[in-house]
């Protein structure tokens, strides 16, 4: 990874910032489907280079962690005195609960890590499984830097290739919707998710896939639901639905349960096959990082599962007034050794790093999020990557060196992980504590290089 970006970023220097090859991504962006708040997804001029020895020990790491975190829900399926651990609300336990047909515990996730692209050395910042999105991202950018000289010229010296995301999916969703016991022969499928917080650049990608494979495919908003006792159907026009690919998360669910029965009811009655099924939310809580670490969940683990653990994990503890393993005072003495999150939300809502804070501010943080569903964790400073960026103004147009100008920016990449396997990135670089486009940070693409 590191002597590739050194040598697409040499290329960039060569000529001269490849100014042109900005403006052609630029543009091709600006016409894109991939927008985030109403602006084009920022991106970077370099993108994340992989190659097969990267693949191959990216690859060895998540299918570890993916394996761990399976144990974790079976556990908790399994077991009741496990489940008080997780501290899930009462409706939430009760989905996580509900029948499936099919064996897959996690059907697709994006474990998030940071990742030191020299030694190698990472820890997971979070485990992404309902509403893990933005694949289109990672195509329609790398789409982008293949306008440019600079990617050409790095084409010319390497075989060069985008992740499939799409196709792919398609074909783990169908292997796991076959296993189903109540699977039918010709299925009509649809992705749900909210409307107002769908991502539709992903969802119409994935719904030109299933048709590409003959399959019907459609998306239905999770309140737009019927069910009669035997059948679900899209409420706006009758159609039977067999089989779901989930993108709505469950926090978001919860404040829509009543609008969402219908979904629901068809589930615990296994008419319907929900993939991935409610029960992923056991590993997309962050109350899976504290159980990872408890001795409960070490019986039942392997001691290289156990050491993986602690080498890739953060600590973690609930943020209470009686806390557990550490104490409050040193979380507010250590502030840049901290983080705080919400137990069970997405997008980088309602979460405070200490480092964008000063000591005061941090303190009221603290003790505003007390015993209210808050997690504590170890803060593991992101590592940097040089990257070129792709806007430039003025000042570039006018001076080469500058159009150059290499930059140093924190980096989270993201492994996509369909049915078990890895089979793509989506990578966001950032300055702030919290590494989203929302706090200013970028999305890069990823090619593997061979």
């Amino acid at each position: 990874m590191q002597e590739e970006r050194r040598e697409y970023i040499d290329i960039i220097r060569d000529l001269g910032g490849d100014l042109p090859g900005r403006r052609a991504a630029l543009d091709f962006i600006r016409e894109s489907d991939v927008y985030v708040h109403g602006e084009p997804a920022p991106f970077p001029y370099v993108p994340y280079l992989v190659n097969d020895d990267d693949l191959a020990f990216i690859g060895d790491q998540v299918r570890m962690a993916h394996r761990i975190l399976c144990k974790v829900i079976r556990r908790y399926l399994d077991d009741p005195s496990y489940r008080a651990m997780f501290k899930l609300p009462p409706e939430v336990e009760k989905l996580v609960l509900l029948p499936c047909g099919y064996d897959q515990l996690l059907p697709m996730g994006r474990f998030d890590l940071f990742l030191d692209e020299g030694d190698r050395s990472y820890k997971f910042c979070e485990f992404n499984t309902d509403g893990a999105g933005a694949a289109s991202r990672d195509y329609m950018i790398g789409r982008a830097l293949m306008q440019g000289e600079a990617f050409k010229r790095f084409a010319a010296r390497h075989t060069v290739s985008q992740f499939e995301l799409f196709d792919s999916w398609v074909c783990a969703f169908m292997r796991i919707y076959e296993s189903d016991a109540h699977a039918v022969a010709h299925p009509t499928v649809c992705i749900t998710d909210f409307e107002e917080s769908g991502v539709f650049s992903d969802f119409n990608r994935f719904i030109e896939a299933f048709e590409r494979k003959g399959i019907p495919c459609r998306f239905v908003d999770t309140r737009n639901f019927t069910f009669d006792g035997e059948h679900l159907r899209d409420a706006s026009d009758g159609t039977v639905i067999d089989a779901i690919y989930r993108r709505a998360v469950t926090s978001e669910l919860l404040g829509h349960l009543d609008e969402c029965q219908p979904l629901i009811d068809a589930v615990a009655a296994e008419k319907v096959c929900l993939i991935g099924h409610f029960r992923t939310t056991v590993a997309h809580s962050k109350m899976v990082n504290i159980a990872l670490f408890d001795d409960r969940t070490r019986a039942f683990l392997t001691p290289e599962e156990c050491a993986f653990i602690d080498a890739h994990v953060p600590r973690t503890y609930v943020l209470s007034a009686e806390p557990a393993g550490y104490t409050l005072d040193e979380v507010k003495a250590d502030r840049e050794k901290w983080i705080i999150k919400p137990a069970d939300d997405y997008g980088g809502h309602g979460v405070y790093p200490g480092v964008d804070f000063d000591a005061d501010a941090w303190a009221r943080i603290v003790d505003e999020n007390l015993d209210a569903g808050a997690i504590v964790q170890e803060f593991y400073p992101p590592h940097h990557v040089d990257i070129v960026q792709t806007a430039f103004g003025a000042e570039e147009e006018a001076d080469p060196a500058q159009a150059a100008r290499v930059e140093s920016w924190q980096s989270m990449p993201g492994v996509y992980m369909y049915d078990g396997e890895p089979v793509g990135f989506y990578c966001r670089l950032g300055q702030e504590g919290v590494i989203a486009i929302d706090h200013g940070g970028l999305c890069a693409n990823t090619f593997k290089v061979e």
